[in-house]
């Protein structure tokens, strides 16, 4: 009996011993350790972030003049070589790292920011990262974590206490939380209040990067609004909002004032950059979401007006929204038009919209603004029409190309390869511009070609499906050309209406490579390709050595309505 609860008290004693050593929960947020020499503070916030001007603190307690520890994980969802950048000194999984690409593994990586303030002089720190997945941006706060602290802290006795320092960044949770802001928009997480469509407000989670102080105090102060469907409760703005102005971009690390700007655009610029907004041949008929100089907008969904964004937002933000907008705002029915374009051409357009927008109301009416029921079929007349879209039967990264003479065909940017071509009518997009958007669009006409599952083609061994990675497209003669790799070598293919009845001549051009090339045959659909360039061996081609470039026209027996 004696041995058995000796035995039995072990085992408790090891239970306890574990549990007392269990990892705790992450919390968002990181952990400062500061000091001003004579005295510390430690707290936690959800961002290394701040914009100091003299005379202010990074904690009330503290004096101006200090020196800051961030410590935390910093939460990867991808592998690859990052580059973080800020004016301190940074450190993950113990190395320090800031402005030198490194190898980062996905998963939370311990981060650790040292920081000294520099007496008399305006302070600002604000971490930022760059990899090959994504252009350089501020770390979100979404990618911060610790296991010790919660924020935000009681600050308010330390913020009214006799001697305290003028502290931003504690007096910015204050007020927001005396004002409600989290009550109904999503600030540092979900809103309190659940508001769904056209009454949802903004987030107001980045909105110090994203906005310029003269619009915020419009807005917080002067009640200007950029929704004018949605209503302000009777507690919020005025003079009770005004420090705010000031309080957003501090404590998200940003240059106070205006931000980064564009001058006007030139009267020859004007015509060009409208056209990109309106909805006629090379434009991306943003009017059909966004309001215009007092419009409505075209369709049924109701966007801020075009005319002011330039006034409300600073341009460095605008162009990172226009890259890519769900990664600033999951689930956004935003477009990223420029996706899928070589990075110059994404960059040469991008900047063109962002310098017409600076015209402000002074823009003429894109076109297609018009009042009165829409059309929303996209016809093809004399040139091809290609149009990003979601549609079923294919990715949401796809794209819709109409050809001149009643061939249509969609290209899947996630599989590289087409996915199905009909003839008739293009498209029915009503289901991408009204309502809340990014519905899918309807094929029109009957479908005369389905492609099997599998790209068409093979590197090295045929019988082993292939890593494809999609690098853009160009227009020549504007017909698209579909940049892609197959296993880690360059592809292009140009898709072209064959002058057979309900079928697609496919023109591929390979890069260099020292492996077998392989053109896949498959069961059901007609494949007719030059003699000489390959042979055929159990239903699939193998390309002559050093072949570049073929060619084959696809199609299918029977069509079948869409």
């Amino acid at each position: 009996m004696f041995r058995a609860r000796t035995l039995s008290l072990a085992i408790t004693a090891l239970l306890v011993s574990a549990g007392a050593f269990a990892q705790a929960p992450l919390q968002s947020g990181l952990v400062a350790t500061a000091s001003d020499g004579q005295r510390s503070a430690k707290f936690a916030l959800p961002t290394p972030n701040f914009t100091l001007l003299p005379g202010e603190s990074i904690h009330p307690a503290l004096k101006p003049e200090f020196k800051v520890e961030w410590q935390g994980v910093l939460k990867l969802s991808r592998s690859g070589r990052h580059t973080l950048h800020a004016d301190a000194k940074v450190f993950v999984d113990g190395k320090e790292i800031q402005g030198r690409p490194t190898q980062l593994e996905a998963g939370e990586r311990a981060l650790k920011i040292e920081f000294t303030r520099k007496p008399g002089a305006t302070a600002r720190l604000q971490l930022q990262w760059e990899s090959e997945h994504f252009a350089r941006e501020p770390v979100p706060h979404t990618a911060f974590g610790n296991r010790e602290l919660a924020w935000p802290g009681s600050v308010e006795e330390q913020l009214a206490a006799k001697g305290a320092s003028p502290a931003p960044l504690q007096e910015f949770h204050r007020l927001t939380r005396q004002l409600k802001c989290g009550e109904c928009h999503e600030f540092y997480g979900p809103a309190k209040r659940e508001l769904e469509g056209a009454e949802a407000p903004p987030s107001l989670t980045d909105a110090g990067n994203k906005l310029r102080a003269s619009w915020l105090a419009r807005v917080l102060v002067d009640n200007k609004r950029v929704r004018p469907w949605m209503k302000l409760a009777p507690e919020h703005g005025g003079e009770a909002a005004r420090p705010l102005v000031n309080l957003f971009a501090q404590q998200a690390g940003a240059e106070l004032g205006e931000g980064a700007t564009v001058p006007p655009p030139s009267p020859t610029h004007v015509a060009e950059g409208v056209k990109l907004l309106g909805k006629g041949e090379g434009g991306l008929a943003c009017i059909n979401c966004h309001d215009f100089a007092g419009h409505r907008s075209a369709g049924d969904l109701r966007g801020p007006d075009m005319t002011e964004m330039h006034a409300r937002i600073r341009t460095d933000w605008l162009l990172r929204w226009l890259r890519e907008p769900s990664r600033l705002q999951p689930g956004t029915a935003m477009p990223a038009f420029f996706s899928d374009m070589p990075a110059a051409q994404a960059q040469a357009k991008m900047a063109a919209l962002a310098s017409v927008l600076a015209g402000g109301k002074s823009l003429p009416l894109p076109e297609g603004l018009l009042e009165g029921p829409q059309d929303y079929r996209l016809v093809v007349r004399d040139e091809p029409v290609v149009f990003r879209t979601f549609i079923a039967d294919s990715s949401t990264r796809s794209i819709a190309v109409g050809l001149p003479g009643g061939v249509s065909y969609v290209f899947d940017a996630e599989q590289c390869r087409v996915r199905f071509a009909w003839s008739g009518e293009f498209l029915d997009v009503t289901k991408v511009w009204t309502g809340r958007g990014g519905g899918q669009a309807a094929a029109l006409g009957k479908r005369f070609f389905t492609a099997p599952d599998g790209h068409p083609l093979r590197i090295g061994n045929p019988d082993v499906e292939p890593t494809v990675k999609f690098r853009g497209y160009r227009l020549v003669n504007k017909l698209p050309e579909f940049d892609f790799e197959v296993n880690g070598v360059p592809v292009r293919q140009r898709v072209r209406k064959a002058t057979a009845e309900d079928s697609l001549d496919w023109e591929f051009e390979l890069g260099p490579t020292n492996e077998t090339v392989w053109y896949m045959t498959r069961t059901g659909i007609i494949t007719t390709f030059a003699s000489g360039i390959g042979q055929s061996e159990n239903g699939r081609l193998r390309l002559t050595p050093g072949t570049r470039r073929f060619e084959v026209m696809v199609s299918q027996g029977k069509g079948r309505a869409n």
